[in-house]
C-alpha cells in the first residue's frame, strides 16, 4: 500500500531538500548547500514586494507639482529676481508714465466758463473754469500751459497760464482767477481775438507739462491739447435800442444819449474798458458813440452810450443817406453801421483789441419810426409824446397827421403786404414799421423837424 502511494505522489523517501537550483536540489545525490528559510524570512520578502507595489501607483499632477517645485524651488527663486529686476526698471518709468500719460491725453478740458479782460497794452486778466476727469486719485503739480494758435506753421504761444495744485480724483473742476499775464505775442493774440469775433467757435490751444504723484510715485506728463469754446459769432443781435437827442448839447460836444445791445453768444466773459464807435449810413459818417466799461458776460447785455451826431452834416448829405439807405427803407428799416474807433482801459489805448474792433463792421437794425420817435421825444415835455402828437402840434392840425398815417398804413395793404402798420397814437414806437413810398418823405419831414428846433 506504501508503494502504491508513492507512485500516486511521486514522492521519494530519499529525495534531497528543495533548494534554489532546483526543486530536487543539483543532478548529483550530495545534499544541497543552500541554507533553509524559516517562516519570518518569507514574510520580509513578501513586505519588500507589497512596498514596491505600493510605489508603483501613478501620482496626480499636484504631487507631481509639488515634488518637482520642491526639487527646484532654488531654481525658480534665482530665475523670478532676474526677472524682477528687469522688469521693475520698465514698470517704473515706462509702463506706469505710459498709463498716466494716456490718462492726460484722453482730458477733454472743456471750458465751462472763464473770462479775459483787457489790463493794459501789454497785460490781460484771465480766468478759467474747467474739468478734469481721471480713473486714478493723483496729485498734480502747478502746471504752466503756454496758449497757442494750432494753425500757425511755427509754435508761437501768445500768453500762459498757470493751473493751480490740484487733487484729482474722477470728475475734479479746475478753478483759476485773475490771473494777470504778460502778452508774449501780440500778432498772435490778435488773431486769436479776430477768430473770437467773428465765429461762433474758436479753437484754443495749449501746451505744458504736467508732474503727477500717483501716491510715491512721480511722474512728468505732456499737455497739448485743442479746445473748443462758443465765441462771439461776430456780436449777432448787435443793435442800438434807444437813442435820444440832447439839446442843448453838453461843453463837450455830446448831443446823443441811448442804449444799446452786445450780444455775447459765448462762454468767456470779455471785459474790453472803454469802446469809441463810429457810426455811417453808406460811406457817411454820422457820428461816434461812447460805451464805458464795457463788460460782456454770456448773454444778452444793454450798454449805456453817448456820443455825437454830426446834424449840421446831415441836411448836406441827405440825398447820399437816403440813397445807401434804399433797400433797409423798402423794409421800412434805417442801418446804421457801426465801426471800431478806440479802446482804452486806464487811459492807455489797447492794441490788440483795437486792431480787431476797427476792422468790423456791426449793423444795427431800426425801425424807421422808431428811431423818428426817439429823436423828435427828445424834445417833448416828458419825452413820451407819440409822433402823430409831436407832427399834429408842430402842424397845428392833429387830426389830419392821423389820416395821414392812416392813409399810408391802407396805402401798405394795398400795396400787397397785408400787414397793418397802425401808426396811431396808441401805439409803441418799438412796434411801427412802415413799408410804403412814402417813407422817404416822412425821414425828411423828421430830420428837418429836429434841425428846426435846435
Amino acid at each position: 500500500m506504501a508503494s502504491k502511494f508513492q507512485e500516486q505522489s511521486h514522492f521519494e523517501y530519499n529525495s534531497p531538500p528543495a533548494s534554489v537550483h532546483g526543486a530536487r536540489g543539483a543532478a548529483g545525490d550530495e545534499p544541497s548547500n543552500a541554507p533553509e528559510r524559516n517562516s519570518d524570512e518569507a514574510s520580509s520578502v513578501d513586505h519588500v514586494q507589497e512596498k514596491a507595489a505600493a510605489a508603483a501607483v501613478p501620482l496626480t499632477k499636484r504631487q507631481k507639482m509639488k515634488r518637482h517645485c520642491g526639487q527646484f524651488k532654488w531654481w525658480y527663486l534665482g530665475v523670478g529676481l532676474i526677472i524682477l529686476i528687469i522688469l521693475l526698471p520698465l514698470i517704473f518709468t515706462k509702463i506706469i508714465p505710459a498709463i498716466t500719460q494716456d490718462i492726460v491725453d484722453n482730458q477733454k478740458l472743456p471750458i465751462v466758463g472763464g473770462a479775459f479782460y483787457a489790463v493794459s497794452p501789454t497785460q490781460l486778466s484771465v480766468s478759467l473754469n474747467t474739468e478734469l476727469d481721471t480713473p486714478l486719485a493723483a496729485d498734480l503739480d502747478p502746471t504752466t500751459l503756454y496758449v497757442y494758435n494750432k494753425g500757425t506753421p511755427d509754435y508761437s504761444p501768445f500768453i500762459n497760464v498757470t493751473l493751480p495744485k490740484i487733487h484729482v480724483n474722477h470728475k475734479t473742476p479746475v478753478v483759476f482767477t485773475n490771473q494777470t499775464v504778460m502778452v508774449t505775442n501780440e500778432t498772435e493774440l490778435v488773431k486769436w481775438f479776430d477768430q473770437v469775433f467773428d465765429l461762433p467757435d474758436v479753437e484754443l490751444s495749449v501746451k505744458g507739462k504736467a508732474k503727477v504723484h500717483l501716491g510715491a510715485l512721480q511722474m512728468t506728463s505732456s499737455i497739448s491739447k485743442t479746445i473748443k469754446a462758443a465765441s462771439l459769432n461776430h456780436l449777432e443781435g448787435f443793435g442800438i435800442t434807444s437813442l435820444r437827442l440832447i439839446f442843448p448839447p453838453l461843453e463837450d460836444g455830446t448831443n446823443i444819449k441811448g442804449t444799446l445791445n452786445l450780444p455775447n453768444a459765448g462762454v468767456l466773459t470779455l471785459g474790453l474798458g472803454n469802446l469809441t464807435l463810429n457810426l455811417f449810413s453808406g460811406d457817411i459818417k454820422l457820428g461816434f458813440i461812447n460805451i464805458y466799461d464795457v463788460t460782456l458776460p454770456p448773454g444778452n447785455n444793454t450798454q449805456l452810450f453817448d456820443g455825437q451826431l454830426y446834424l449840421n452834416e446831415l441836411v448836406p448829405n441827405l440825398g447820399a443817406i437816403l440813397d445807401s439807405q434804399s433797400k433797409p427803407l423798402a423794409d421800412g428799416n434805417i442801418e446804421i453801421i457801426a465801426v471800431g474807433n478806440a479802446t482804452v482801459v486806464n487811459g492807455m489805448h489797447i492794441g490788440y483789441v483795437e486792431q480787431v474792433l476797427n476792422k468790423k463792421s456791426l449793423v444795427s437794425t431800426t425801425p424807421v419810426i422808431k428811431l423818428l420817435g426817439d429823436l423828435i421825444s427828445s424834445f417833448s415835455a416828458n419825452g413820451d409824446a407819440s409822433l402823430s402828437d409831436l407832427l399834429g402840434d408842430t402842424i397845428g392840425n392833429s387830426t389830419f397827421i392821423e389820416g395821414l398815417l392812416d392813409h399810408w398804413n391802407s396805402t401798405a395793404n394795398a400795396n400787397g403786404t397785408g400787414l397793418p402798420l397802425k401808426l396811431g397814437r396808441s401805439m409803441p414806437y418799438g412796434s411801427r414799421t412802415i413799408k410804403a413810398p412814402a417813407t422817404k418823405s416822412l425821414l425828411k419831414m423828421g430830420l428837418k423837424l429836429a434841425l428846426a428846433k435846435l
